[in-house]
């Protein structure tokens, strides 16, 4: 994985949605369509949505920010899917789970998002030995 493309990409989401939603004081939300249409604009490929959704799940994009992620890791990569963080500032104990910072239960987010595409490759090798005749 290019590591300065998810640089490039944790910085453009920075640029254009986190120094706003902060000046404003509102919940940063990143559609991944959206935001792939913003890359692109600016000469980053889009073509890379696990590496997008990646670099937006790290910790290196949102600890660094003061940023806490309120969506589950590892979620489809789609068009539609949202990205939301709030500021650290901002979220409330009765907002967090009592599990937010339990590294088992951030495995198993990466994990179901790598059984879904390891999933995906596995049918789409089925039908290609099924259209070879094999």
């Amino acid at each position: 994985m290019n590591t300065q493309r998810s640089e490039t990409i944790r910085e453009i989401a920075d640029r254009d949605y986190v120094r706003p939603a902060r000046r404003k004081g509102g919940r940063i939300q990143i559609v991944l369509g959206d935001f792939k249409k913003r890359l692109e604009s600016q000469g980053v490929s889009p073509a890379y949505p696990n590496q997008i959704s990646t670099a937006l799940e790290s910790r290196k994009f949102w600890q660094q920010r003061g940023l806490k992620m309120r969506t589950p890791l590892g979620q489809a990569r789609k068009n539609e899917t949202k990205f939301e963080f709030d500021f650290v500032e901002r979220v409330s104990k009765t907002d967090c789970a009592e599990t937010d910072n339990d590294p088992l239960l951030e495995l198993m987010g990466v994990l179901k998002g790598a059984i879904r595409e390891g999933a995906d490759a596995f049918v789409r090798e089925l039908r290609r030995d099924k259209e070879s005749g094999n």
